[in-house]
């Protein structure tokens, strides 16, 4: 009998291990809108990043393009963009602005607003973009669709 309570206690050790051990995403910041739509016009919108504890980094544009070739269901591909296929500055006021084709990407110094300027679209095709930002465990990662 007293095996089976040292078995408990193991248990006991090894859940509360687990527990402790786990990162805490509730610091995580938040990001307010998890998809930005314009119409054909284009122009600027702003999305609101809430702060918690945690920094975080832009990382990447991941581009949707239409191919009539792909597998998938919507017949669409991905596609990451390397940082020579995007114009990536900083102003003197410290904001940071990432360049792609049509979309502009302005975070501020602050990293509490991305504002997002798209192009008009006159390719006639519906474009879809993928903000990708990441911070301990995740960032506040969007996407940006535009009306052919």
């Amino acid at each position: 009998m007293k095996h089976h309570h040292y078995l408990w206690a193991l248990s006991a050790c090894f859940f509360l291990f687990l527990v402790c051990g786990c990162d805490d995403t509730s610091q995580t910041p938040r990001i307010k809108h998890k998809v930005i739509e314009f119409d054909q016009t284009g122009g600027t919108k702003v999305n609101e990043v809430a702060l918690k504890k945690n920094p975080w980094f832009f990382h990447s544009l991941i581009v949707y393009e239409q191919d009539p070739s792909a597998t998938t269901v919507n017949k669409v591909r991905e596609r990451e963009l390397t940082k020579d296929e995007m114009e990536i500055t900083t102003t003197k006021d410290g904001d940071k602005v990432i360049h792609y084709d049509w979309i502009t990407f302005c975070i501020s110094k602050d990293t509490r607003t991305i504002t997002v300027t798209a192009e008009e679209n006159k390719t006639g095709k519906p474009r879809s973009i993928y903000f990708m930002a990441l911070a301990i465990v995740w960032g506040p990662s969007f996407t940006v669709k535009q009306k052919e």
